[in-house]
C-alpha cells in the first residue's frame, strides 16, 4: 500500500508517469531486491596511502570567556578540537605574550565548559562525556570530580559565583545547573522555560542572582536566586560593555570593533577587517597602537595591566602595547596542530587539486593529488566565524559555501590564499533571507546549485543559483516551504537538481511546521520544483546521495536506503543496504557509480545490482576522483590515495 501511495504522489507531481510506467523497470529486476556484495576478501584490498595531513591554528574561539587570574595578569583560554589531541589550556601572561600549555584530562574539551572561582581555581562541568575536572591554580594540576551527570548532556556555558559555586547551561535539554565544590553537589534542572534547546548567558547580579537566557526557538531571560531557589523571569541584563560613538569607517577605515576593553577612561579596541589596534578617548580622533597583522579574526580578547594591554584572538594570534614604551610587539601561540579539527569536505577544483576545509576554522586548504604538497590559508577565508561547508568545481575555481552567514565565495587555486580576494566573496545569504549554513554543492555544467539552512530558530532553507559567466546570483528562499535543505545531487539524464529535505531548524532549535520531509526536483531550466516525493511517514530528514547515468537516484532516512526511477518515480527498492548507509556515492570518470561506506570503496553493477568492494579507506567520510583512476579519501585528519586499476 505504501509503495502505491508513493507513485500516486509523484503522479500527481508530473505529467509522464502514466506514459513512463511502459518502459519501467522490470518487476523482477534485480534493483528491486536488496543489494549483494562481490565475495571479495576485504583483507587482500588495496589500501589507500596517507597523501597529506593538513594543519590549523586550532580555534580558542570557543573559550566562553578568558578566565583572568588572581595574579593580575595571566589569562586563561582554552583551545578546541574533536579530530586530535590539542584540548590545551593556555596560560598567558599578558606582561610579555609568554605562555603555558597544558594538556586537558582525556583530551576533554574544557572551551564550553569552565568555569573560575574567586580564589582561581577553575571547575569543568561535563560537555558530552559525564566527566568534571577541577584544575588548582595554586599547584597547576588537575584532578576528577565526581559528577552524577550523564554523557548526553553539553554544557554550553559556565559562570563561577561570589558565593564559591559553579552554574552552567546546557545543550540540547536546555538545563540549568549549579556545582557546590564544598560539598560536591550537582543540582540540575532541566526544560525550565519550554521550547527551548540552549541555556547561556550566564552572569551574576549585583545581589548575587544568576541570569540567564534559555532559547531555541523560544527566547526568555530567566534569573535564578541561590538563596531562596527560585527561577523567574527577568529582563536582558545590560551590556556592559564600553560605549563608542564613534564612525568607524570613517575614522578607522574599517567597519567592526571585534575585542574592546574600557581602562582608565580610555578604551581599546581591535577592529575588522584590518586588525588594527586602536585608543578611542572622548571625541578624539582614535590613535592607532599598531596593527596584529591578522585580519578579520571572529573576536579578540583585551586583558589591561598597569603598564600595558595585551589581546589574543579566536586562532592564538597575540599583542601587547606598552603605555609607557608605546612599543606594540606581536605573537602566536602554540597551537598549530594537524589535523586540529575534523574535515569538513574534499572537492576536485582541478586535476592537480583538491581544496577541503576544517571544522570552524575558517581555513581551506589545498592539496596536489600527484605530490601531496598542501597548501593552508595562513589567515580567514571569511569575514565570519565558522567554516566553509561544501564546494564544487567549475571552470578551474571552486564555488564555496561558508557557514555563517551563508556566505557564497569563488576561489582560485592558481593564485594565493589572500583574505577577502581569495576566495572572494560573492554574497551573503543572511539578509534578508536568515540563512547561515551552507550544505550542498553541484553544478549541471552550466550553473552552480548551492543548499543552505535557516537562521538558528528560525525555518526554511534556501538554494541559490550561480551563474558563474556573470556571477548573477538568484535566491529562492523557502524553497520548500520551513524546510532546510540538507543535501543536492545533480541527475545528468533529466537535466535536473534532486535535494532531500530536514524539517526541524538548524541544529532542532525550531521545531517543524510541516509534516514530513521531502524528495524534490528544481529544474534550472524553469527555475521550479517539478517534482516532490513525500515518501517517509514519521520521518524528520531525507538525504539524497546521489544519482546516476540510468537516472536512479539513491536516497535513505535513517538506517533505510531508498532507490528511485526519476522516469516515473517507481520505487525500486526500500530497506536495508548490505553496506550500511553510504557515506558519499560518486560517478566516476568511468561512468560507473561508486560508493564509500564503511570505509570500504565499492563500484555498483546496475544491472546485477551488486556491489564490488575495490578499496579500503579506513575511517573515510569524503572521497573524490581528481583523474581518473585515482581516487582521495578524507578522514577527519587526513588525506589518502588509492589507483583503480
Amino acid at each position: 500500500m505504501m509503495r502505491v501511495l508513493r507513485q500516486i504522489v509523484f503522479a500527481l507531481c508530473t505529467v509522464s508517469s502514466a506514459t513512463a510506467q511502459l518502459t519501467a523497470i522490470p518487476t523482477d529486476h534485480p534493483l528491486r531486491q536488496k543489494a549483494t556484495v562481490a565475495a571479495v576478501d576485504i583483507a587482500t584490498l588495496p589500501k589507500a596511502e596517507l597523501l597529506a595531513t593538513p594543519s590549523v591554528r586550532v580555534l580558542l574561539g570557543y573559550s566562553r570567556r578568558p578566565l583572568h587570574f588572581p595574579d593580575g595578569y595571566t589569562m586563561g583560554l582554552f583551545s578546541f578540537s574533536y579530530s586530535t589531541k590539542a584540548n590545551w589550556l593556555f596560560l598567558i601572561d599578558c606582561r610579555d605574550l609568554s605562555a603555558q600549555r597544558i594538556d586537558m584530562p582525556n583530551n576533554d574539551n574544557g572551551s564550553h565548559c569552565a568555569a573560575m572561582l574567586p580564589n582561581g581555581d577553575i571547575y569543568f562541568t561535563p560537555y558530552g562525556n559525564g566527566r568534571a575536572h577541577h584544575f588548582s591554580w595554586k599547584t597547576r594540576t588537575f584532578k576528577p570530580v565526581a559528577t552524577q551527570i550523564t554523557k548526553d548532556i553539553y554544557t554550553w556555558d559556565a559562570i563561577g559565583a561570589s558565593n564559591r559555586r559553579v552554574y552552567f547551561g546546557t545543550y540540547p535539554n536546555a538545563a540549568f545547573g549549579e556545582y557546590d565544590p564544598a560539598t560536591n553537589k550537582w543540582d540540575l534542572h532541566e526544560r525550565i522555560v519550554p521550547d527551548t534547546t540552549y541555556v547561556t548567558n550566564l552572569c551574576e547580579d549585583a545581589n548575587g542572582a544568576i541570569r540567564f537566557k534559555a532559547w531555541g526557538p523560544d527566547e526568555v531571560w530567566m534569573t535564578f536566586d541561590p538563596k531562596t531557589r527560585a527561577f523567574s523571569k527577568a529582563g536582558p541584563p545590560g551590556d556592559g560593555g564600553p560605549a563608542m560613538s564613534v564612525d568607524l569607517a570613517a575614522k578607522t577605515g574599517d567597519k567592526d570593533i571585534v575585542g574592546s576593553i574600557a581602562y582608565k577612561g580610555k578604551t581599546y579596541a581591535v577592529s575588522n577587517p584590518s586588525g588594527r589596534v586602536w585608543e578611542f578617548d572622548g571625541g578624539a580622533a582614535p590613535v592607532l597602537l599598531g596593527d596584529t597583522g591578522i585580519p578579520s579574526e571572529p573576536s579578540w580578547w583585551i586583558k589591561a595591566c598597569n603598564d600595558g594591554i595585551a589581546g589574543v584572538s579566536y586562532f592564538g594570534g597575540m599583542f601587547r602595547y606598552d603605555f609607557a614604551t608605546k612599543s606594540f610587539k606581536t605573537g602566536q601561540l602554540d597551537n598549530r596542530a594537524p589535523g586540529g579539527n575534523g574535515i569538513m569536505f574534499l572537492e576536485t577544483i582541478a586535476p592537480d587539486c583538491v581544496i577541503g576545509a576544517n571544522y570552524s576554522q575558517q581555513n581551506l586548504f589545498a592539496v596536489n593529488p600527484s605530490t601531496g604538497d598542501v597548501r593552508e590559508s595562513e589567515t580567514v577565508v571569511a569575514r565570519t566565524g565558522g567554516e566553509p561547508m561544501c564546494a564544487v568545481g567549475f571552470g578551474g575555481k571552486a564555488f564555496v559555501g561558508i557557514y555563517t552567514g551563508s556566505i557564497l565565495s569563488v576561489y582560485d587555486p592558481r593564485v594565493p590564499f589572500a583574505f577577502g580576494t581569495n576566495p572572494r566573496e560573492l554574497v551573503s545569504l543572511s539578509k534578508p533571507y536568515d540563512q547561515t549554513r551552507p550544505r550542498a554543492a553541484v553544478t549541471d555544467g552550466a550553473l552552480v546549485f548551492i543548499s543552505s539552512d535557516s537562521e538558528y530558530s528560525k525555518l526554511g532553507g534556501a538554494l541559490a543559483v550561480i551563474d558563474p559567466a556573470t556571477e548573477k546570483i538568484d535566491v529562492y528562499h523557502h524553497l520548500i516551504k520551513d524546510q532546510n535543505l540538507p543535501s543536492l545531487a545533480y541527475d545528468a539524464k533529466h537535466k535536473l537538481v534532486w535535494g532531500g529535505t530536514d524539517r526541524w531548524g538548524q541544529m532542532r532549535s525550531h521545531p517543524p511546521t510541516q509534516p514530513r520531509p521531502l524528495v524534490y526536483a528544481f529544474d534550472p531550466a524553469t527555475r521550479t520544483v517539478t517534482t516532490t516525493l513525500d515518501l517517509w511517514p514519521g520521518a524528520d530528514v531525507v538525504t539524497v546521495h546521489g544519482v546516476t547515468r540510468e537516472g536512479l537516484l539513491i536516497a535513505s532516512n535513517g538506517n533505510t536506503i531508498t532507490l528511485i526511477d526519476t522516469e516515473d518515480g517507481d520505487i525500486l527498492y526500500d530497506g536495508e543496504s548490505p553496506v550500511g548507509i553510504p557515506a558519499m556515492v560518486r560517478t566516476g570518470a568511468d561512468g560507473n557509480c561508486y560508493w564509500l561506506a564503511q570505509g570500504v570503496l565499492y563500484r555498483w553493477n546496475l544491472e546485477t545490482n551488486e556491489l564490488t568492494p575495490l578499496i579500503t579507506a579506513v575511517d573515510a567520510r569524503f572521497t573524490t576522483e581528481p583523474a581518473p583512476g585515482t581516487w582521495l579519501f578524507g578522514t577527519a585528519t587526513s588525506v589518502f590515495k588509492a589507483r583503480l586499476n
